[in-house]
């Protein structure tokens, strides 16, 4: 009799078991969204673009990265899931449209895919300085208390060299001076 009961109730919990656990890859047809969803709220609670790079997957957590490729081309993005469907069995996943755009299902609607979670190692920056590339580093004085811009030697002498990067730097230190009510006083009049 116990027998039973074990099988009854390992049968009534594989399905959650299934559920619960996050897929390797999964293979299936992908679809976008359709314009007129642009500007409504997704299961994450903010508004969907149709420019962003996202997806609406039913069994991954939202925040997760996938990466999806297409079959037909081998045309390959990466998306976020910020959305929950789609609820039709043909689908596996609902591209944004900027993602679709990238996979080349704009003209036929839908596509196979194979869909792999990921986990993005790094964002991709310059960390490292290069002896190739001369950085250009944008910081802050404390002098006087007022914010103004400050360059490296090495830029200052591009600054000095092309007169409207100077002129530009130049009206860009006057807009950082806190202004004095004489001088918003004589702005208005000026108006």
């Amino acid at each position: 009799m116990s027998d039973y009961r074990a099988f009854f109730f390992a049968f009534l919990l594989l399905p959650v078991m299934v559920l619960a656990q996050p897929l390797t890859s999964q293979r299936g047809a992908a679809s976008y969204y359709a314009d007129s969803f642009h500007g409504r709220l997704m299961s994450n609670g903010r508004p969907y673009h149709r420019d962003s790079m996202t997806c609406a997957h039913l069994r991954y957590p939202l925040g997760t990265w996938l990466h999806v490729r297409n079959l037909s081309n081998n045309k390959e993005v990466n998306v976020k899931v910020t959305d929950r469907g789609p609820y039709s069995r043909k689908f596996v996943i609902d591209l944004s449209r900027a993602a679709a755009h990238e996979l080349d299902i704009i003209y036929r609607g839908h596509c196979p895919v194979v869909i792999t979670p990921f986990v993005p190692a790094r964002i991709p920056f310059l960390y490292e300085p290069s002896p190739e590339k001369s950085e250009f580093n944008l910081g802050f004085s404390d002098d006087e208390d007022a914010l103004q811009p400050f360059w490296p030697d090495s830029a200052s002498t591009t600054l000095h060299a092309d007169t409207t990067l100077l002129r530009r730097a130049k009206q860009a230190q006057q807009m950082l001076k806190p202004q004095t009510t004489a001088s918003r006083k004589s702005r208005r009049q000026r108006k």
